[in-house]
């Protein structure tokens, strides 16, 4: 995971995630959402410096790029969907 100077062109910090991806990354209020081929979800926050908020076991091979609908992340595995949202949008959606 590459973070660039949008101005330069300069690459301004690199980091490994220690996993395998087929899936795009998608991106939403600030933070970046990787959905792994070993059946985790990576979320970074989005910025010049490498910074992991959260790694999520999801227990199944992830390989579908992940959706964003109405604060809800929708992910994909091998057997499931999966929808994700704070507890206070899930509840205004049912």
């Amino acid at each position: 995971l590459s973070a660039y100077q949008a101005r330069t062109g300069e690459r301004v910090d690199q980091e490994r995630l220690p996993s395998s991806f087929s899936a795009s990354p998608v991106a939403a209020d600030g933070k970046l959402y990787l959905s792994s081929e070993d059946g985790e979800v990576f979320v970074v926050k989005a910025g010049p410096k490498f910074e992991l908020l959260a790694t999520n076991a999801m227990g199944e091979a992830l390989m579908a790029t992940p959706a964003i609908s109405d604060g809800m992340l929708i992910i994909r595995g091998q057997n499931h969907v999966y929808g994700i949202a704070e507890r206070a949008a899930a509840k205004t959606q049912r």
